[in-house]
């Protein structure tokens, strides 16, 4: 990761980093982490859930709790799954604020803006209101969600099973639209006006919120890995041929492609002018605007997820990353220029 001080020397968030923390777990990480603003929650393998500050490095605290879902985190609270139903925990201490039944094994549980959204294996989807965990809805959708709703304007994108994407109203969960797509649904993301969906049917396609028309679509050589990315101005998005591509967000022309040294682990991550991809054991750097490459950046291990970019204190931990046998690292942007051999010795020569 210490070549990261190259790669990101030139961006206000990211200029240059230096390992600030290093967390060794006592055993391996069971699923992603999940995070809010001050803190990684990570699930292990022994049934424990601990909780990682993320200015310091230190365990704020541990609870025994099982699961194999990466957490969700909003408003203070941390949203578990688990068997048969969802549980929310106080940030703070880890204590169950609340604990709301749900039928069937859970396969999704993604907080967004005060809703918390859970689908389950037998094709329900429902929403909770977070604070509570009172259920405000559910409905079956005839197949189980195969990636992450995707929220949008005042509705709900699901992808399920079969290549379904089905559009539903957020307030009581009324259909709006349901549009079937070529392949299985790998990532949905909501913009402003459109529904970004990527596939394994090789393509990855813009759809409108409002209708479910099809605006353009990309065909690439491999199944499109996670969601799309977005600046604003490009959208980001990777695929198993090993090609990482900038699309115009409003017209999906083609800016520019640039291949990957490896397959891609998850989606890209936009930072400051950067495009972070996340692989196996490290993560790929590229110019956003240019697509030029900057670096490939170790990660110290197999990575469990994708890694987590935040803001905060200019002195604390900006990169965090998670290794599958329990490492959890911070990094955090260089105050001072690093030492550099010095090219001539001050003063002046004396003649002996």
């Amino acid at each position: 990761m210490l070549l990261l001080l190259a790669a990101l020397g030139q961006a206000a968030l990211l200029a240059g980093l230096d390992p600030r923390w290093l967390v060794p777990l006592d055993t391996p990480a069971a699923a992603p982490a999940g995070y809010d603003a001050a803190a990684a929650y990570v699930p292990l393998r022994d049934g424990r859930l601990a909780a990682v500050d993320l200015d310091f490095g230190r365990v704020r605290w541990t609870r025994d709790i099982t699961t194999t879902l990466a957490p969700a985190a909003g408003e203070s609270l941390i949203f578990i799954a688990g068997d048969g139903h969802i549980e929310a925990l106080s940030a703070a201490d880890g204590r169950t604020r609340w604990r709301t039944p749900l039928p069937g094994r859970l396969l999704t549980i993604t907080w967004d803006n005060h809703w918390l959204l859970c689908s389950n294996d037998g094709g329900d989807l429902a929403a909770l209101r977070a604070a509570d965990g009172e259920l405000v809805w559910r409905v079956n959708l005839g197949a189980p969600l195969v990636t992450s709703p995707a929220a949008g304007l005042d509705r709900v994108y699901a992808g399920l099973e079969g290549g379904r994407v089905v559009s539903l109203a957020l307030a009581d969960g009324s259909r709006a639209w349901e549009r079937t797509l070529p392949g299985r649904i790998t990532g949905l993301r909501a913009t402003d006006d459109q529904l970004v969906a990527g596939t394994t049917g090789r393509a990855i396609f813009s759809l409108d919120l409002e209708t479910g028309r099809q605006r353009w679509r990309w065909r690439v050589g491999g199944d499109v890995t996670g969601a799309a990315s977005s600046d604003g101005r490009l959208l980001f998005f990777a695929a198993r041929d090993n090609v990482l591509r900038a699309v115009d967000a409003r017209s999906g022309n083609l800016r520019w492609t640039m291949d990957l040294p490896s397959r891609p682990l998850a989606e890209p991550q936009v930072v400051a002018g950067y495009v972070l991809v996340p692989l196996a054991t490290s993560v790929a750097v590229f110019d956003a605007a240019t697509g030029k490459s900057i670096s490939a950046l170790p990660a110290g291990g197999e990575l469990s997820g994708a890694p987590h970019l935040r803001g905060g204190r200019p002195t604390g931990a900006r990169l965090v990353t998670l290794t599958r046998d329990g490492k959890l690292g911070g990094y955090g942007s260089r105050i001072e220029e690093p030492p550099a051999p010095i090219a001539t010795l001050p003063g002046e020569r004396v003649s002996p």
